[in-house]
């Protein structure tokens, strides 16, 4: 046994953890959902309630800041600003419902593939680059936390460079096993998502792969 163990016990355990998709720790195992908020997250709690999210599920902790909750490794919380949208439907929150609202109200009107409810597809007008005015869909797989985990890169139908995964942007480009042969897959995941976790934000970035082609 160490002088330490002997005299001073065991340090602390660390629990490292997420809130806002940035990296905590923290040596308590039971904190209150409000604390996370305002300590790690640093917003207001009185504006803001706790969600963590288990994959595709989520458990929200709306009207429930005051009490302690265990925090365990790998945990991922996120911090929901409370607005007119009915925030005990954490569906209308995340996932394809958050990213189906935000093209809405980029003017998109989304579809999903049949048995592929996170396979989100939109007609599109390409408005910039030397493909400017062609007309293709784009797919997006969204993950069951978005807005905390954005899409990857875009999905295009019709094909618009031969499929060459070995060269650079804009020429690379993959089979889409996901969206069907008519497509191609784009491996350009966004590179600031935490700056601004939004459709807008994302579309941005698709908006500046058209205009470098």
């Amino acid at each position: 046994m160490s002088s330490e163990d002997q005299t001073h016990g065991k340090p602390p355990t660390e629990i490292h953890f997420k809130v806002d998709n940035e990296p905590e720790t923290t040596t308590e195992p039971l904190l209150t959902p409000n604390y996370i908020i305002q300590e790690f997250g640093r917003r207001d709690p009185s504006t803001n309630y706790l969600v963590k999210i288990k994959g595709r599920d989520t458990d929200s902790y709306q009207g429930k800041g005051d009490i302690p909750i265990e925090v365990k490794n790998g945990d991922h919380f996120q911090c929901v600003s409370v607005g007119p949208t009915p925030v005990s439907d954490t569906q209308a929150v995340f996932g394809v419902a958050a990213f189906i609202a935000g093209l809405a109200e980029l003017g998109f009107e989304a579809n999903t593939l049949s048995g592929e409810p996170d396979h989100v597809w939109i007609d599109y007008e390409v408005p910039t680059g030397r493909l400017a005015g062609q007309k293709v869909r784009l797919g997006f797989i969204v993950p069951g936390d978005f807005p905390v985990t954005p899409p990857t890169g875009p999905h295009v139908s019709p094909r618009v460079w031969p499929i060459n995964p070995g060269a650079q942007h804009p020429e690379r480009a993959h089979e889409s096993a996901s969206f069907g042969p008519a497509w191609e897959y784009w491996s350009r995941p966004i590179s600031d998502w935490a700056r601004s976790r939004t459709v807008a934000a994302y579309m941005a970035h698709v908006w500046r792969l058209w205009h470098t082609q």
